[in-house]
């Protein structure tokens, strides 16, 4: 599977929100929830009769300020195009960096809950 995530901007992104390091696996786990998000956002678009992914068929976002995208914009775009054939529109971007926020966050407090310092691919599975 390919890395859609930012791996230098994520880890900088845990690193200064919650001041613990990354493992590498962590990555692949969190490309694959995009991957994932990315196929109901697909489903969402379809069910609306859209040519376009948009960002909010991603869902609700946090609310958190984006200071740089942790995805792979390319990537992103080439996956939904892959998939189903969509156009991706700008704010696609914002909304995967927001819920990868979401998941960076929710993981470092499971790894702190643990007393470890190092936020593990385990932290992102339920």
């Amino acid at each position: 599977m390919e890395n859609l995530v930012i791996i230098s901007k994520t880890k900088k992104f845990i690193k200064d929100r919650a001041g613990l390091n990354t493992s590498a696996a962590f990555f692949d786990v969190a490309s694959q929830k995009i991957e994932s998000l990315c196929r109901n956002a697909i489903a969402a678009a379809q069910q609306d009769g859209r040519k376009t992914v948009m960002g909010r068929d991603f869902g609700a976002a946090e609310g958190l300020k984006i200071e740089e995208p942790l995805v792979v914009a390319s990537k992103v775009k080439k996956l939904i195009k892959d998939q189903a054939g969509l156009n991706t529109s700008a704010q696609v971007i914002d909304a995967l960096t927001e819920q990868v926020q979401h998941l960076c966050q929710e993981a470092s407090e499971k790894a702190k809950s643990d007393g470890r310092k190092t936020v593990l691919d385990r932290d992102l599975t339920p």
